[in-house]
C-alpha cells in the first residue's frame, strides 16, 4: 500500500463500523486530516455511500465527493451544498485545486493562481505552494520575480468515471499517433536501406571496372616490355616494371581510356635501365 493510501486506512476502518452521524464525522475528519489527499476508497464504503440518501448527512457525502474530484471553484458555486468548512478544510481544498491545475499546466502564473485559489497576497499564495510541495503533491520552482510557478512533477488525484473516459480517449489518440510515427520511421529505414544497397552495388561495379582497367594497363605494359626485349633495343625511362606500375597506380596514375596508354603521376621518379 502506498503512503498516501496508508494515511486513509484508519478512516476506512472506522467507516466499516460506523453509520449515520458517526460516519459523517469520519468524513469531516478525513477531509481535514494531514496527509490524506485521496478519498475514492472511502467514497466506496457502504456506510459512507448511505449518507447521500440521508437528508441529515447528504452534505457530508457531497463534501467527500468535492475533496475527491472537484476544486475550490465548485465549492464557491454552491457553498450551501456542503457543511461549513474549517480552516484546515479550506487549506486542503486549495492544495487540491492547485494539484488539479498543475496536472493540466506546467507553468502557472501567479495571477491565475491568485484568482483561482482566492488568496489575498503573493506571500499567502507561495505559502500554499510551499505546503503543497512539502506534502509531496508536486515538485517545481517558484520564480518570485517572474511571478510564475514551473511544475516539474505532480501527483495524481482520484479519478472520476468521466475522467476515465477522457483518459481512455487520450490513450487511444496517443496510440494512433505512435503507430503513425512508427510507420513513418519504418518507411524511412526501408528507404535508407534501399539507398545503401544501391550505393553498395554501384561501388562494387566501379571497383570491378577499375580492376579491369588496371589489369588491361598492366597487360599492355607487359606486352610492350616484351616486344622491346625481343628487339634488343634499350629500355627507356618511360618503361616501368610491375612494382613501379603498381606504385604509380596507387599514387594517382590515370589510365587513358581507349588508347591503352597511361599518364604517370608527375611526382613519381622514373628509373632508367641499361
Amino acid at each position: 500500500m502506498s503512503e498516501r493510501n496508508a494515511s486513509l486506512e484508519p478512516f476506512l476502518l472506522l467507516a466499516r463500523s460506523t453509520k449515520g452521524a458517526a460516519a459523517a464525522k469520519v468524513v469531516l475528519d478525513a477531509t481535514a486530516a494531514n496527509g490524506v489527499y485521496v478519498f475514492s476508497e472511502l467514497l466506496e464504503q457502504p456506510n459512507i455511500k448511505a449518507l447521500q440518501n440521508d437528508p441529515s448527512y447528504d452534505k457530508h457525502y457531497r463534501l467527500l465527493d468535492l475533496f475527491a474530484y472537484r476544486t475550490l471553484s465548485d465549492y464557491r458555486q454552491s457553498p450551501d451544498s456542503y457543511p461549513p468548512l474549517t480552516a484546515a478544510h479550506q487549506t486542503k481544498l486549495k492544495q487540491l485545486t492547485l494539484l488539479s491545475l498543475a496536472l493540466q499546466h506546467r507553468s502557472l502564473p501567479y495571477a491565475q493562481l491568485t484568482e483561482v485559489l482566492q488568496v489575498g497576497s503573493t506571500r499567502e499564495l507561495e505559502n500554499v505552494i510551499i505546503d503543497s510541495i512539502y506534502a509531496g503533491l508536486l515538485r517545481g520552482k517558484m520564480h518570485h520575480h517572474e511571478e510564475v510557478l514551473h511544475v516539474d512533477w505532480v501527483s495524481s488525484r482520484d479519478l472520476a468515471r468521466d475522467d476515465l473516459v477522457k483518459i481512455q480517449s487520450s490513450l487511444n489518440n496517443w496510440s494512433t499517433n505512435a503507430q503513425t510515427i512508427l510507420g513513418a520511421l519504418d518507411e524511412q529505414i526501408a528507404r535508407i536501406r534501399s539507398q545503401n544497397l544501391v550505393e553498395a552495388e554501384h561501388n562494387a561495379t566501379y571497383q570491378k571496372q577499375l580492376d579491369q582497367s588496371f589489369k588491361h594497363a598492366r597487360d599492355e605494359q607487359a606486352a610492350r616490355r616484351s616486344e622491346k626485349s625481343k628487339s634488343g633495343g634499350p629500355k627507356y625511362s618511360a618503361d616501368w616494371d610491375d612494382e613501379d606500375f603498381d606504385g604509380h597506380l596507387a599514387s594517382g596514375e590515370r589510365i587513358l581510356p581507349g588508347r591503352g596508354d597511361h599518364l604517370p603521376d608527375p611526382r613519381a621518379k622514373k628509373r632508367v635501365r641499361d
